[in-house]
């Protein structure tokens, strides 16, 4: 069972640590440039949309895909 403890970050530490993530893999310019692009991207409602993908798989199906995903990426 996938157990993950940054489940329990408020959504305000959420985008602080992804922006900060984000600054130090891009730079600032990157960051900004990232941020500018995704902002357009979708304006779906990311649980509507999550329900719809995941609709009928138990938890454990969705570890396993991800799991065989990350398994075999490279």
């Amino acid at each position: 069972m996938l157990s993950n403890e940054r489940v329990k970050y408020t959504d305000k530490e959420i985008l602080e640590k992804g922006s900060r993530a984000l600054i130090k893999e891009l730079g600032y310019s990157g960051f900004l440039r990232f941020i500018r692009h995704s902002e357009g991207i979708s304006k779906e409602d990311y649980l509507k949309l999550e329900k719809e993908i995941f609709k009928d798989m138990s938890i454990d199906e969705i570890y396993d895909n991800a799991e065989e995903y990350w398994e075999n990426k490279d």
